[in-house]
């Protein structure tokens, strides 16, 4: 991504990769949170997972729902240990909360790397909402001390827009317990609240005027005066379908549906259908566009994602006409005379998944949705226009029940020249609640920030240094291993290593005591005033001394594979094997890591994710892994596996592959004489295949489709095969 951090920007990055703060980075509308989302995800080399209260607003995001990755209860949450009460609606409480939440291990081991968790559209977060997000980090990474568990968050949007939505059963119950439903009362934050950080450039308007008369809307200080020059704006005779090239703006679904059903049904042209093609799990409440999107030539549409050409053509909410129209082909064009084709787009339902080789967090698709991203736009409600940039636009306001939902919507134009105002605008400033009052004036200025960096940036330090050098969760891992000995050595064939697993675990000992001293001294540099040239000095040491000793170790590991080979019976041990050896790369990860970090706060830079992933020893992990070419015949191997008394099902669980492709193998040495036959196939089954064996048979399907679902057809090949011996 072509994105320069500088000012401001800059310093919040450098607290998000270099520090451990919460930080809630809000801003005016259009002023780049959004990019900035998108910089750190593509940057920071943090393991970071991305979430949204909503389907929509997580799709947005390219991330995913707080409720599907924590598996959170719908409903109220109250933050205590008592039963629930029995009110109309759902509501946990810290009494029943981890009752039904099952986290699978790979789940859980991939919540467990999470370092920075980033919550967009916040606004739309409740307090109690966040509490529960607290306690289940706490608990499913089991640091129940830690608020979160130990992850920095990251909380993006901005608060003076729409409000969290809380039913009034719902705060009947909560405002016990709550201040407010915004999810800065949540009672977490109380004890530790985040950096409060408002970028403040805006990059969508440029109109000195209206950018002033929107910061005082912002800040709900709007004056008379402001809002007569808007109401100068008011046209009585402006109605939605009186304006080309304008957008209608209005605070009600059924309104905005409305006029756009009757504005198309107006067009003369014919209806053209296009139904999105959706593959996987998508879920439908998360449909960013119509999954069937109705058409016709002179419609008035909007863009719901930016040209992906790169070639910028048009934006998120940019409007135009459709000039041409049939099931294959659509083109918009815009005011100025300019055309373009439309694409397809690609949204995309995700998860995160923790990469078993790199201990890195990535993303799966679960899912696709794909169609036009057009929306049919002779009107939209303030709510669905956020983060959408309108050049003509008319307000029609008559039921705005916030100042926040007036402040959408004017700050959705690029300019006051496309400002047309259906109805005048009320002359009464709305309430603001004292704790919203309250915590807008908690913002940081940006000198403020830039002096308080460094002592943020030294409890990191310490704290990673702390965690990156403590051994303590290797060898714990080696004990329980040993523990898992626990049977007779005649029944189980692990136990004859034992005493192997015993001098790993005395190996590795000595390398508790050595990262204990090594944190110390990590502790002791960093109280002093300029600590950056000694600290980078003894993490390079400690990267050298602790990287050659863990080689030493998988060393030991990987000889012991070589010498145990494919022998019968201990594929579970095999398993367990690689999951220690996994365990020394991740320590050693761990600690080259933490190498560049602070060699990179040397130079007042942050380690970026390219750099971390351009390591050599991330590079050289992903090389190790890759399926080495073995030059010795398929065939050849299996046929040795099976000489070591492996069984057919045995080999395939070792190779990866399909008993049916085993047996196939082992067909041609039935035919040299090597493998008896009935070793493999009992002689019943046997005889039922060969009776179907005649001269104008002409194949194996032919075969299997007289047989039940107990016969392979790898078995029918072999005893196709045996039957040609018998000839001969």
């Amino acid at each position: 991504m072509n994105y320069q951090l500088s000012g401001l920007a800059e310093t919040t990055a450098h607290y998000i990769n270099t520090t451990n703060q919460h930080i809630f980075l809000t801003g005016k509308a259009g002023t780049g949170k959004t990019t900035f989302l998108k910089h750190i995800v593509a940057n920071t080399h943090k393991k970071t997972v991305v979430a949204a209260p909503t389907g929509i607003a997580a799709i947005n995001a390219n991330g995913v729902t707080l409720h599907s990755l924590l598996h959170l209860p719908f409903g109220a949450f109250i933050p205590e240990r008592i039963n629930p009460p029995n009110v109309n609606h759902q509501v946990t409480t810290l009494q029943n909360l981890f009752a039904n939440a099952k986290f699978n291990g790979t789940k859980r081991a991939m919540l467990n790397e999470v370092e920075l968790l980033i919550i967009d559209e916040v606004s739309m977060l409740r307090s109690d909402l966040l509490d529960c997000i607290d306690h289940m980090l706490r608990y499913v990474r089991r640091r129940t001390s830690e608020p979160f568990g130990g992850v920095q968050m990251l909380f993006i949007g901005d608060l003076l827009q729409l409000p969290p939505v809380v039913k009034d059963s719902e705060w009947r119950v909560l405002s016990e317990y709550y201040k407010s439903s915004y999810f800065f009362d949540a009672h977490v934050l109380k004890d530790h609240p985040p950096i409060h950080i408002e970028f403040d450039k805006i990059y969508r308007q440029s109109d000195e005027q209206f950018i002033s008369i929107l910061n005082r809307f912002r800040d709900n200080e709007q004056s008379q005066k402001d809002i007569e020059f808007l109401n100068g704006f008011y046209k009585p005779e402006a109605k939605e379908n009186s304006e080309k090239g304008f957008i209608f703006l209005t605070t009600h679904n059924r309104k905005a549906d409305e006029i756009n059903e009757k504005r198309l049904k107006a067009l003369k042209s014919e209806v053209v259908s296009f139904d999105s093609k959706i593959e996987g799990d998508f879920p439908e409440n998360a449909y960013p566009t119509n999954q069937k999107l109705e058409l016709k030539k002179g419609a008035q549409v909007m863009f719901i994602k930016n040209d992906q050409t790169g070639q910028g053509q048009y934006f998120n909410g940019k409007i135009g006409q459709i000039s041409t129209l049939d099931k294959n082909e659509i083109w918009v064009k815009f005011e100025d005379g300019t055309e373009v084709p439309v694409s397809h787009y690609t949204w995309e339902n995700k998860r995160y998944t923790l990469n078993q080789a790199t201990n890195e967090i990535e993303e799966k698709v679960l899912g696709t949705f794909m169609q036009y991203p057009l929306k049919l736009a002779w009107a939209v409600t303030v709510h669905k226009s956020q983060g959408l940039t309108f050049e003509k636009a008319i307000l029609d306001l008559t039921d705005a029940f916030t100042h926040g939902q007036v402040y959408v919507a004017l700050s959705r134009l690029t300019s006051l020249k496309g400002l047309v105002l259906a109805s005048r605008l009320p002359m009464e400033n709305f309430e603001r609640s004292d704790s919203m009052n309250s915590f807008m004036a908690t913002k940081s200025e940006a000198q403020q920030l830039a002096n308080q960096l460094p002592s943020h940036q030294k409890a990191y330090f310490a704290k990673l240094a702390e965690n990156t050098f403590n051994f303590g969760g290797l060898i714990q891992t080696l004990t329980d291993h040993i523990q898992s000995f626990d049977k007779e050595e005649n029944r189980s064939n692990k136990q004859q290593y034992l005493k192997w697993t015993q001098g790993l675990l005395e190996a590795t000992l000595p390398l508790k005591k050595v990262g204990q001293i090594f944190s110390n001294e990590v502790q002791n540099i960093l109280v002093q005033e300029n600590y950056a040239d000694q600290l980078t000095e003894r993490a390079a040491k400690a990267k050298t001394y602790f990287s050659q000793e863990m080689d030493k170790l998988s060393a030991m590991i990987h000889e012991h594979e070589k010498e145990i080979g494919l022998k019968v019976r201990i594929l579970a041990y095999q398993k367990e094997l690689k999951k220690i050896e996994q365990s020394y790369f991740n320590k050693k990860s761990e600690i080259t890591r933490f190498y560049l970090l602070v060699s990179n706060a040397q130079k007042g830079k942050s380690l970026n994710k390219n750099e971390l992933y351009d390591s050599a020893l991330l590079k050289n992990r992903v090389k190790e892994l890759l399926p080495k070419k073995d030059k010795t015949p398929t065939a050849e191997i299996s046929f040795g596996l099976y000489q070591q008394g492996k069984t057919v099902e045995e080999i395939a669980e070792a190779r990866g592959m399909v008993p049916s492709t085993i047996e196939g193998h082992l067909t041609q040495y039935i035919i040299s004489g090597q493998v008896d036959i009935k070793k493999l196939i009992n002689e019943d089954k046997l005889k039922v295949i060969l009776s179907l064996i005649t001269p104008e048979t002409t194949g194996t399907q032919e075969i299997k489709a007289q047989l039940g679902e107990e016969y392979s057809y790898g078995e029918i090949k072999m005893a196709i095969a045996y039957s040609k011996i018998m000839k001969a």
